[in-house]
């Protein structure tokens, strides 16, 4: 250690959120649910998905899969906490239109997780907008919606999240 490494900047960690589904990303504002519309869970973006399968957006843990599937949890390699949430209301669905592919444990960016319907889902709630959503935002010093607008295949970089 030099005598001035004291006065040197901390490099901030950026962690890089990929789309977990394909679709169009939009606001969290956009939601029709006042929970994620007003941040109350996080802060995030969603996407108004297309037909497919939700994929690891993070390198970490799946912490959890909800039992009827239509939300998981993931924990980076950094701490961050993070809620992937298919829909709204689609806890009413009781898992119909959702299929496991794997448990929780070690993931990667892309990995399969659940296989959806989207025509058997859209047809029972009143949205299929999926937030994505930072829970631990005592960490998180700015986030940066990157694809806003945007249609996005899975894998591709939606949010760069600045943590404190």
């Amino acid at each position: 250690m030099g005598l001035f490494d004291m006065f040197k900047k901390k490099e901030k960690t950026v962690v890089t959120i990929y789309s977990p589904m394909n679709g169009k990303v939009i606001e969290l504002k956009d939601v029709p649910d006042e929970a994620f519309a007003q941040k109350m869970v996080g802060d995030g973006c969603a996407i108004e998905p297309d037909k497919g399968v939700i994929c690891s957006p993070v390198d970490g843990q799946l912490m959890n899969i909800f039992p009827t599937n239509h939300a998981l949890i993931f924990e980076t390699v950094d701490g961050l906490e993070m809620i992937v949430h298919f829909g709204i209301d689609t806890v009413k669905l009781d898992g119909k239109g959702f299929q496991k592919l794997r448990e929780a444990g070690t993931i990667k960016i892309g990995d399969e997780i659940i296989k959806y319907d989207l025509d058997q889902i859209s047809s029972g709630v009143p949205s299929t907008r999926s937030p994505i959503i930072i829970n631990n935002m005592e960490k998180v010093e700015k986030i940066e919606v990157l694809s806003l607008s945007k249609i996005v295949k899975i894998g591709e970089p939606i949010m760069k999240v600045t943590l404190k």
